[in-house]
């Protein structure tokens, strides 16, 4: 073998999957909002943190999960990126970090690559980059 490989790796963790079920059942109504908490707790008991109490607001829960996302999956595989973009919060939080300035918009896009721009000539260049 030549360091070919023809599959790629998917790494999957419990925490993960009780974050994106706390997430998802957030999202479909506010009414699954104790068992939401009761994911998050799932994944603080097993941290050793105090459980969340049942009496937060539906705003608290939603900041809760985004939190856990982010000290949980600190570091993997770009999550705290895609949770910003999916969001829509990637211009907030990154515009106020002293390393990201001058911040402008294009930064929310990759740069197209230039082989991709020669088999497919009718793309242009991603507003920013050359």
């Amino acid at each position: 073998m030549d360091g070919f490989r023809s599959e790629y790796y998917v790494v999957m963790r419990l925490a993960e999957m009780y974050l994106i079920r706390a997430e998802a059942n957030m999202l479909r109504s506010a009414a699954n909002k104790n068992n939401v908490i009761d994911d998050l707790n799932a994944i603080r008991h097993r941290a050793g943190l105090d459980h969340l109490p049942y009496t937060l607001t539906d705003q608290q829960v939603t900041d809760a999960i985004a939190q856990e996302r982010r000290v949980e999956l600190f570091a993997e595989w770009g999550h705290r990126w895609l949770d910003l973009k999916r969001t829509n919060k990637a211009s907030e939080v990154l515009s106020q970090l002293s390393y990201k300035q001058p911040w402008s918009q294009h930064q929310l896009l990759y740069p197209v690559p230039p082989e991709e721009r020669l088999w497919a000539n009718q793309l242009s260049q991603n507003e920013g980059y050359y």
